[in-house]
């Protein structure tokens, strides 16, 4: 809890400092002692929920951001807010690329799934009794198959399947360990 403490403290500077605020600065817009922010920044408290959510209003930004795990790249300078007016911060393009390795991996499995219901449908609108040439039987989804040789679609719909699988799996194990 208090590593927790200390991360948000180190943001909160890092933030204050980027947008060219003083402690005081940043007491006043919230309506506080600068006594308050400096023990938030050295990590012997922690603002309530109420203040983190005027905190990131005032720093421009997400709670997402300034609670999330340390370590991003430094942010650009923010424009300047108008007095009075005070908008939630846009997707950042670092976030955007969080999201990347999920909509693809979601895209993987989605096409993967679709070929291969795909397949099945086909199979089943155009049924095949297909004998071998030892006499054995050949119907359904295999015998459609054989009889049309779509077997390289049936390969890539499964290979999609599989890494759109194993994408999206990765990617939980990643978010469950950040979380």
């Amino acid at each position: 809890m208090k590593n927790a403490r200390i991360r948000l403290g180190q943001e909160i500077l890092r933030r204050r400092k980027v947008m060219g605020m003083t402690q005081e600065e940043l007491a006043s817009r919230m309506g506080i002692s600068r006594q308050s922010v400096a023990k938030w920044e050295t990590g012997q408290s922690s603002p309530d929920i109420d203040r983190l959510v005027l905190l990131r209003e005032v720093l421009q930004t997400s709670l997402d951001e300034l609670i999330g795990p340390a370590g991003r790249e430094p942010l650009p300078a923010p424009v300047p807010a108008v007095e009075g007016s005070l908008e939630p911060a846009t997707a950042t393009p670092e976030r955007t690329f969080r999201l990347l390795p999920l909509i693809l991996g979601m895209l993987l499995f989605c096409c993967g799934l679709g070929g291969l219901a795909a397949l099945w449908i086909l199979s089943r609108l155009h049924p095949v009794r297909l004998v071998d040439w030892d006499g054995s039987l050949h119907t359904g989804l295999e015998g459609y198959l054989m009889a049309t040789g779509l077997w390289p679609v049936l390969l890539l719909a499964c290979i999609l399947l599989g890494c759109g699988s194993l994408t999206l799996l990765s990617q939980w194990n990643i978010r469950r360990k950040d979380a």
